[in-house]
């Protein structure tokens, strides 16, 4: 299978992410308007509930699939065993774990007082037998995945605009976000028969479950210690701290998608080269990290000195409490997209994911253990630091382990770009809160200020000549210019 070039890759990676932005960044102002903190708080509830479902019901295919397509996108025969033995699993496993979905769903009676919207999430596990972006994600077929989502988001955007007008509309609203994130499933799999066809003999899907529930494990803990402060929070306290929580969240997770665009993009190419190609391998393991830092520390930068001004204006002044959890999580923005790239690029790519698995036991545990010391003294603030905690902790151990035990020496994460990017941040968030005390108005000042602090940013380091802005300036130049 030929080979895509990684800039073409990251591009339409960059446009994917930048929808997957855009979509709740154009219907979150809406959409907290019309159903209010506490009925987006249940439908956020009930789709963190849901999510738990879902994972039991993926079995961990969404990262073992894209390593073991990308091994053997090579070979025809063998890329149509393993992808049919893996959609086979999704399908069994979504089949039995909607079963006991609706067992709770109708016997406890916190998820019964909302039986409809419950039952409408439930398309989202039962859609999850044609999730299959993993095989995309493995013969790297952006191009294909971003039309896609362009066409769904799209459609979305149109239904909520047109559907959701009061209060009492959140569980249509529950409905037409299932349809966002699931429905295109099944036209993944209609379109997947144009390069791989699905095997009935001659396969074995059980070979994988070893393997697999190492990855299941693995994001089963990691989804504990990330989702878990919001179902205590909803217990502890009502679903509109959920809702603060959740956006928080969605926003940091936003901005962490910005520099996943980019790690994601590698992880195909990692396996492969790591198969075939050793030195391309750990080439690809030094240059990574500084394209991370490079655009996470500014963000994380912007969201601390913005936080009130972008939570106002994603959710209106019922939001502005929120903006303090937002600076806090904001620290997340540089420790979790380094965790990921360690784990993934790093660990999975080399075989070693169940070093990560050990990991994330410990993270959890300990992101566990402080939530519920922490939460019912401090509410949100809390879930906000261990959050922080838990991710830095994270990530100080793989770094640890990949360079000290694996003896990858090219990882380095404190070099002579990363304390530029720091420096310039900083002089960058100098302006920003200078904007911000100059202009009342919320809506205006956090326009001028990302507008003069991306300007200020950028251009300091084009002036110093920093290596990864000169690439990007000089590839940007070549494409113009042919």
């Amino acid at each position: 299978m030929k080979q895509k070039s990684l800039i073409y890759n990251v591009f339409f990676n960059f446009v994917y992410t930048g929808l997957n932005l855009l979509f709740p960044l154009i219907t979150a102002p809406y959409v907290s308007r019309v159903l209010g903190a506490s009925n987006l708080g249940q439908v956020n509830f009930a789709a963190t509930i849901v999510s738990w479902f879902v994972l039991f019901a993926t079995y961990g295919t969404a990262t073992y699939g894209v390593r073991e397509i990308a091994k053997a996108r090579d070979d025809k025969e063998k890329l149509s065993s393993i992808f049919s033995e893996l959609v086979i699993i999704n399908a069994i496993l979504s089949f039995v774990v909607v079963v006991i979905y609706f067992f709770a769903i109708f016997n406890i009676s916190t998820f019964y007082d909302e039986l409809h919207l419950y039952l409408i999430m439930a398309l989202s596990i039962l859609l999850n037998m044609f999730a299959i972006d993993w095989y995309f994600q493995g013969i790297e077929e952006y191009r294909y995945i971003t039309i896609r989502s362009a066409i769904f988001k799209t459609i979305s955007l149109v239904c909520i605009f047109l559907f959701v007008k009061k209060p009492d509309h959140y569980v249509l609203y529950g409905l037409i976000s299932v349809f966002a994130t699931s429905l295109s499933g099944v036209l993944n799999y209609i379109y997947s028969r144009k390069s791989v066809r699905m095997k009935y003999r001659g396969i074995n899907p059980f070979r994988h479950f070893k393997k697999l529930s190492v990855f299941f494990f693995h994001t089963l803990i990691v989804s504990i210690y990330t989702n878990m402060d919001q179902v205590l929070l909803g217990l502890y306290f009502d679903t509109k701290a959920v809702a603060f929580m959740n956006r928080s969240r969605t926003l940091v997770n936003m901005a962490v998608a910005i520099s996943t665009a980019i790690s994601n993009v590698t992880l195909p190419r990692a396996s492969y080269y790591k198969a075939n190609d050793e030195s391309k391998f750990r080439y690809l393991l030094s240059e990574i990290p500084n394209y991370i830092l490079w655009i996470t520390i500014p963000i994380t930068v912007s969201f601390m000195c913005l936080a009130s001004n972008i939570m106002y204006i994603l959710g209106g002044s019922e939001f502005l409490e929120a903006g303090t959890l937002l600076q806090i999580m904001s620290i997340t923005i540089v420790c979790s997209p380094l965790s990921g790239y360690l784990q993934y690029q790093v660990f999975v790519a080399s075989g070693k994911e169940r070093i990560g698995l050990y990991i994330a036991i410990i993270t959890s545990l300990f992101s566990l253990t402080l939530n519920i010391l922490l939460i019912p003294r401090i509410g949100i603030l809390g879930a906000g630091i261990v959050q922080v905690l838990s991710e830095f902790m994270a990530v100080s151990i793989r770094f640890y382990i990949a360079k000290n035990k694996l003896k990858y020496s090219e990882i380095n994460f404190v070099n002579k770009s990363a304390i530029s990017y720091l420096i310039v941040s900083i002089l960058m968030g100098v302006v920003m809160i200078i904007v911000r005390s100059l202009i009342d108005n919320l809506f205006v000042s956090f326009a001028v200020g990302i507008l003069l602090g991306g300007i200020f940013y950028f251009s300091v380091l084009y002036l110093i000549r920093e290596k990864i802005t000169m690439h990007l300036f000089n590839q940007l130049v070549h494409k113009f210019r042919n």
